[in-house]
């Protein structure tokens, strides 16, 4: 069966949507109660705002399919995230008989979703490289800019690297390829506000995290948050124990044993994802010490397991006040993470052979000159 083809900004665009829907629904909440969640409408109406967010993935998908450019596509990417965050925000509503906008469960269930959408849209990025005919309809889609005169010389660059992957013996290849060169191309835009103030943000951190100090913080701080995992798995066993109690301090730990059963999957599942989390960042503590490499390795490890297993529960317990515990470990993995790419950065270095060192000339002497002999003098 045929595959639709790839686009070639499928990541921004993804990323895009995801964005926009998680801001949306922090948004919300965050209006809802600094107004102490009015209304809207009087009486029996009531107009819930999954209408609005309904009313705006319609405007995305009219706009997708009815007119052409990154423009319009952009456009669509973030109206259709803020209408998928008006949607999902109310899913409390409908996943109870009681249409329970506040069901305490629902923050873990909406996280659970953008977890799984994520990995989705990573999945799709990751499945190949781009094959022979996405990189020829990929580079057609660029070039259908020039009609718009949108295409600056930055796409066209691009457009022809991807026409040198694709397939030379299909003929659209050689009048594409034409095409572009006759082609008047805008100059490459410069970058937007945002743009620069993220390289800013970015660049300042690069140089942060090559502080000599910053390694020695960062190990200290791990070994605080193995610390504090601890104590963490620690409370959640006691709080399973004393569900395992019925709530009575007097019944004695083999009896609370006994009562395993009573304890609900969901603590279960709690208390397994603490533990493989401490785990598996102890083990990136006791790795530091042997390589540094290997342990910000299994510490990624940990921190993937609890922003995708272990906050899924403290979403449910906690609701959305969950998400500033979330930013702290989204920036550990994204600090880790770069961390580990300047371990292999630097062991690359070390193994690459030294240059060759060419041996000096020798040094240039003058040829001795060879003198006439001297006449001999008249007698």
């Amino acid at each position: 069966m045929h595959q639709p083809s790839r686009r070639l900004d499928l990541s921004s665009q993804q990323d895009t949507v995801l964005v926009c829907a998680v801001a949306t629904i922090l948004i919300i909440r965050l209006q809802l109660w600094i107004t102490n969640y009015p209304q809207l409408g009087g009486g029996r109406l009531h107009i819930a705002h999954l209408l609005w967010g309904g009313l705006l993935m319609l405007i995305a998908v009219g706009l997708l399919l009815s007119y052409h450019g990154p423009k319009v596509r952009r456009a669509g990417a973030v109206l259709g995230g803020i209408g998928f965050g008006f949607f999902v925000d109310e899913l409390g509503k409908f996943i109870t008989s009681d249409n329970d906008y506040f069901f305490k469960p629902a923050a873990g269930v909406i996280y659970a979703v953008f977890v799984a959408l994520f990995f989705f849209t990573r999945s799709l990025r990751r499945r190949r490289e781009l094959t022979p005919s996405e990189a020829l309809v990929d580079a057609a889609d660029l070039l259908s800019e020039a009609a718009l005169h949108d295409l600056d010389a930055r796409e066209q660059q691009r457009a022809l690297e991807l026409l040198d992957r694709a397939d030379q013996s299909d003929p659209l290849v050689a009048p594409l390829r034409r095409l572009l060169g006759e082609v008047q191309c805008l100059p490459a835009r410069p970058p937007g506000r945002l743009t620069r103030a993220a390289r800013w943000i970015r660049g300042h951190y690069y140089r942060l995290i090559e502080e000599r100090w910053f390694p020695s913080a960062l190990r200290i701080l791990f070994f605080l948050l193995g610390l504090f995992s601890v104590i963490q798995v620690l409370g959640l066993v006691f709080n399973v124990l004393v569900v395992a109690k019925g709530g009575n301090p007097s019944i004695s730990i083999s009896e609370a044993l006994d009562s395993f059963d009573d304890v609900s999957l969901y603590g279960w599942l709690n208390v397994a994802s603490a533990v493989l989390g401490a785990v598996l960042l102890w083990i990136g503590i006791v790795r530091l010490g042997e390589s540094r490499l290997s342990g910000y390795v299994w510490i990624e490890r940990s921190l993937l397991v609890s922003i995708c297993l272990t906050q899924v529960f403290v979403f449910i317990e906690s609701q959305f006040t969950a998400v500033f515990g979330l930013a702290v470990e989204v920036v550990l993995l994204v600090t880790v993470r770069s961390m580990i790419r300047a371990e292999h950065k630097l062991a690359a270095n070390q193994e690459a052979p030294p240059p060759a060192v060419e041996p000096a000339p020798a040094p240039v002497t003058a040829a001795p000159v060879e003198r006439a002999p001297k006449a001999a003098a008249p007698s």
